[in-house]
């Protein structure tokens, strides 16, 4: 690509009004924020009314673009208070928003035509044909899933879309939009902007235990320039949930680093000093773009933030520390002194020479980090405590007896009193220089001034203030109005359907043995074979086995490359698809795409699917609300993937990394847990594809809804998929004719069948 240098982006996370301010402050040229409700940091001080208002006024006089995240997944009882919450972000002139559900994304576009919608990363576009299907939606921009390589992101960018990448902050360690962990061990959804975080706890894998889940957070500062050469034309910093000064202090860095990028010039050593200072998870990782995988994208000492070395404690006497330090300390600063006896705080109260005053539990030999640093926070505060960013605007001065005076500020014209003949001093213009350039209670800074100014022309002081101030706020004015994007608003109209009853339920079974697919023929409606092996010669022999009529079910993350290898061997079969990028005519959509309203099922059922998969975060009672509308599949027993990972937690614990996993041969034999605090085993499976393998995180019960018995065949279901055996195919029979099958079933888990997500 190469052809956007110099109109790049420099985007950042706002959770309140101080990092909002912040982040205009230190040089953001668009920020992102949520607004009451509906996004993916519920817990952010998020932004609704007349905060809103004053938050794009503030971003669009300073040349600021705003985006509003509504990237959560929406029920249908929630769909009129999306529209509500657009509705008064569009009045107040946001210029776009970042959404992940695609029946949000379709009653936006029908609503608000105006609106520039942003596919968040909460889609899971991951390749060019995702980013494609996107773009046929109407969408003007993507997030690419923090997964992609530059090639995949260069491809992306291939498609003519805006291109939006992370460079900084905090990693999830599963692709963004198909995680589950949080939703279903703990209730609380990320997919609805509350996830609890299980990745940042400690689990127990080959004997080890350590943080497998927990990624280290991302720094990209010095790699700009390749990104931007692949494509990428907004730069995106994390941290909504992060305070102020977290803001300030990387937006300046990545502002610097930037502004150097498109210079040529490298990224200055300094600002991966305060970067890791103000907040860092295991030193940073370059991430995925550039090569990352396994260890060297994980943190798996600590989840927390690491702070900075700063010394070590030689001995302790009397509540002093004596100790050897490398950085100089300052009253104030957190420490935290590390050693085998666990962690202890420090705060520094008067340090004098090497003697430290420190609680009881500090030992000798102890790791002393610096994880606040007083100094950092009070510099970055004093960043956006005053004006200090303003918009440069050129002026023309008139001055012609007889005639108002008038001034031209930044393209606003304003006419002031009659110039009178002087009867001293004339009018210079140095005096009109000196009161015109007061513009400190503005956002203006001015630029050049020209002047036209009669040879014995007279104005006050006084006059000269007034046309400045009215010259000023006709500016303010003129941009704000210059830069708000078309406002259009059409009525809400709930998505409406033809009249529809299901013909069934069929009946299915979904498994990755072929074994078990040929011995359920005649007892199953339909079969779904669910490879582990997407190989061309490993997936050729196994179709060869199958009958023509057995769906393939595809991985809900496959690179371009591995998709087409895939539907080459595939050939005229129907598929079940886990992605945007996999859709077709007569296809099936899987649990990863996220159908958790009507309007999702519409648009997906409007591209060729004939047959939807309810989201499994969806209760049993919404989902059946939503299968009296269409044709919905509803998976009833059985183990779904959880997370879905592009490093291998197995490779991290041996510190390995690289790009591939094609010949690794360390988890072919599936029989490798995660164990958590509880000491529930949660398995590891991979799925292999030409580039090598994705890992699987599975739950660590099975899914089950059969205790609902012959409710299940009376539900109006289109088909009810059941992911296991044979053996649990018959179970499922069974409980379908009303027998109770309770005892049979084992340790289940179910699921939102009843309670639903947060």
């Amino acid at each position: 690509q190469g052809g956007n240098m110099g109109k790049v982006e420099l985007l950042a996370p706002v959770g309140d009004r101080d990092a909002l301010i912040a982040a205009v402050q230190n040089g953001a040229d668009a920020v992102y924020l949520g607004g009451r409700l509906f996004g993916a940091r519920a817990n952010a001080s998020n932004f609704d009314g007349d905060g809103l208002a004053w938050a794009v006024d503030y971003c669009h006089l300073h040349g600021v673009k705003l985006y509003m995240t509504i990237n959560t997944l929406v029920r249908d009882d929630e769909m009129r208070a999306v529209y509500d919450m657009a509705a008064e972000a569009v009045a107040a002139g946001i210029d776009a928003a970042i959404v992940q559900d695609l029946g949000v994304v379709q009653m936006l576009k029908e609503s608000f035509p105006g609106l520039h919608l942003h596919a968040s990363t909460q889609m899971s576009i991951h390749s060019a044909s995702g980013a494609q299907f996107v773009k046929e939606m109407g969408m003007a921009r993507v997030v690419p899933a923090r997964e992609c390589t530059l090639e995949e992101i260069s491809a992306i960018a291939g498609t003519g879309l805006e291109v939006e990448v992370f460079v900084h902050g905090a990693l999830c360690v599963s692709y963004s939009g198909q995680c589950l962990l949080s939703s279903m061990i703990g209730g609380r959804s990320g997919n609805r902007g509350r996830c609890a975080q299980p990745c940042r706890l400690p689990y127990t894998l080959s004997g080890e235990k350590r943080y497998f889940l927990s990624p280290a957070d991302l720094c990209m500062r010095s790699d700009l320039r390749q990104l931007i050469d692949a494509g990428a034309t907004s730069l995106k910093m994390e941290g909504r949930l992060k305070r102020p000064e977290y803001v300030a202090v990387v937006t300046a860095a990545y502002r610097r680093a930037l502004d150097r990028a498109l210079a040529g010039k490298p990224a200055e050593e300094r600002d991966r000093e305060e970067l890791l200072s103000i907040f860092n998870r295991g030193g940073f990782t370059r991430g995925y773009a550039v090569g990352g995988n396994d260890a060297s994208v994980m943190a798996t000492a600590r989840p927390n933030h690491w702070g900075v070395r700063v010394g070590k404690v030689l001995t302790v006497r009397n509540g002093r520390a004596k100790v050897q330090l490398q950085r100089e300390l300052h009253n104030g600063d957190g420490l935290e002194a590390r050693g085998v006896y666990g962690d202890r705080g420090v705060v520094v109260q008067g340090i004098q020479g090497d003697l430290l005053r420190v609680p009881e539990g500090v030992r000798p030999g102890d790791e002393l980090f610096r994880t606040t640093d007083a100094q950092q926070l009070e510099r970055a505060r004093e960043s956006y405590a005053k004006e200090h960013r303003r918009t440069r605007a050129d002026a023309h001065f008139e001055a012609h007896i007889g005639l108002p005076c008038r001034l031209m500020l930044g393209g606003a014209e304003a006419l002031g009193d009659v110039v009178q003949p002087a009867r001293g001093k004339p009018l210079e213009e140095s005096a009109v220089r000196a009161q015109i350039a007061k513009l400190g209670d503005t956002v203006l800074e001015l630029g050049n001034l020209t002047c036209a100014i009669d040879e014995n022309a007279f104005l006050s002081v006084s006059a000269l203030n007034a046309l400045r101030r009215e010259a000023a706020q006709q500016c303010e004015r003129m941009l704000l109005e210059k830069r708000s994007p078309d406002r259009t608003v059409r009525p809400y109209e709930a998505p409406s359907f033809a009249s529809y009853a299901a013909q069934g339920p069929l009946l299915i079974l979904q498994s990755d043995d072929v074994r078990e697919l040929l011995a359920a023929q005649g007892e199953a409606d339909e079969l779904y074979y669910a490879p582990s092996d997407l190989t061309a010669p490993a997936l050729q022999k196994a179709l060869d086995q199958l009958p023509q009529k057995v769906r393939v079910v595809l991985p809900n993350i496959l690179s371009d490359k591995e998709l087409s290898e895939a539907m080459r061997v595939i050939g005229p079969r129907s598929i079940v698809c886990g992605n945007p990028a996999q859709l077709q005519s007569g296809c099936v959509t899987d649990v990863g795409l996220n159908v958790f309203n009507a309007g999702t099922a519409k648009k997906l059922l409007a591209l060729g699917a004939i047959r939807v998969t309810a989201s499994p975060e969806l209760t049993f009672a919404q989902a059946q609300a939503l299968a009296h509308r269409a044709p919905v599949e509803l998976v009833i027993h059985g183990n779904m993937p959880l997370m879905t990972l592009r490093h291998c937690p197995i490779r991290t614990a041996r510190g390995l990394d690289g790009s591939t996993h094609a010949d690794c041969n360390l988890c072919g034999h599936k029989g490798d847990l995660l164990i958590d605090r509880k000491g529930e085993a949660l398995p590891l499976k991979p799925y292999r594809a030409v580039s090598g393998c994705r890992v699987q995180i599975f739950g660590p019960q099975t899914y089950s809804a059969l205790t609902l018995g012959s409710r299940l065949a009376q539900s109006g279901f289109a088909a009810l998929r059941v992911i296991g055996t044979r053996q649990d195919l018959a179970l499922a029979r069974r409980a379908l004719n009303g027998e109770d099958v309770q005892k049979e079933l084992g340790n289940i888990t179910f699921g939102h069948l009843f309670k639903g997500v947060e």
